[in-house]
């Protein structure tokens, strides 16, 4: 049954190499993108002053709570804009009314950022990605060889283990 499964191996390290290789190109893409995305902003994007008019919260499932400011500020044409800033949630409400330097895309202006950023959300979801490369290229390297190993192994996977057939051990001998 599973000696016969020479696919069973190969399921393994595709799994064990595909997951984790997925999981760190989608973060270094994600914070690439978000890279790019607070680059233009910076380039393009108007300053305005925001203030803090409450905190949205959310449980997590360790039971910490995180606070995210919402904010409120007027862009250039006169619109009053409400919106959360992600950029700076933490575990400590922000208390309300205090301003914030802001930067708005003005085609977009409730996707607002704090003027002074920290890039220390991007390096991290960049460090986590590679490690999770790491990982798929290391798990990678250790299961070709198990695989090879497997497979020149007598009894390994794709070969014939002799179970149900005679078995020749050298010279025959008579014990007495």
């Amino acid at each position: 049954m599973i000696e016969d499964a020479t696919w069973l191996p190969y399921a393994v390290t595709a799994f064990l190499v595909g997951v984790p290789a997925l999981v760190g190109i989608a973060l270094i893409v994600a914070a690439v993108r978000r890279w790019l995305t607070l680059r233009a902003l910076a380039a393009s994007g108007r300053p305005a002053t925001a203030r803090v008019v409450d905190n949205q919260m959310e449980s997590s499932s360790e039971g910490q709570m995180s606070f995210r400011p919402v904010v409120t500020f007027r862009t250039e044409a006169g619109q009053e804009v409400t919106t959360p800033l992600a950029d700076l949630d933490g575990f400590r409400s922000h208390i309300v009314g205090t301003e914030i330097a802001v930067l708005y895309d003005p085609e977009r202006p409730s996707e607002a950022t704090p003027a002074r950023g920290s890039n220390t959300r991007l390096i991290a979801t960049v460090v986590f990605g590679v490690i999770f490369l790491v990982f798929a290229v290391c798990a990678y390297r250790l299961g070709s060889a198990m695989i090879s190993d497997f497979l020149d192994m007598p009894g390994g996977f794709g070969q014939d283990n002799g179970f149900g057939q005679d078995i020749d051990f050298g010279e025959d001998t008579d014990i007495p």
